[in-house]
């Protein structure tokens, strides 16, 4: 039991260690660069809508958006959802509590066009 403890200690140690040192990049498009990597450094938490939660339905919303020369997420679009409709509000507010490194072409920041984003409601217990 002790030796249980203790891997799973070291395990969640491991875990924090790990997850400190990786950021979430999503691609996207620069005009004259071509495909680029954007980072994300800040977020919200997508609210699971009661209507979801009553019916015991889990989904997932793809967003395509831009971010700004100021990180922000911008114009975002839903391009799928599953189940339609039923997490799209949701998402979409969730696209505006996103904060990106702004993306630099020759020390300028510039707008990233055509990032892509999948937002999953996952249903637990």
């Amino acid at each position: 039991m002790m030796f249980r403890i203790f891997i799973a200690g070291v395990f969640a140690s491991l875990m924090s260690v790990a997850s400190a040192g990786w950021a979430d990049t999503y691609t996207g498009q620069v005009a004259g660069v071509g495909d680029v990597d954007v980072e994300l450094i800040a977020r919200g938490t997508p609210k699971f809508p009661r209507r979801a939660k009553s019916y015991g339905v889990s989904g997932s919303v793809v967003v395509r958006f831009s971010v700004d020369v100021e990180g922000n997420a911008i114009s975002p679009v839903i391009i799928e959802s599953k189940p339609r409709r039923m997490f799209d509000r949701s998402a979409m507010r969730y696209m505006e509590t996103l904060k990106f490194k702004p993306f630099e072409v020759d020390g300028e920041a510039t707008e990233v066009k055509d990032v892509l984003m999948t937002v999953s409601y996952v249903l637990e217990g």
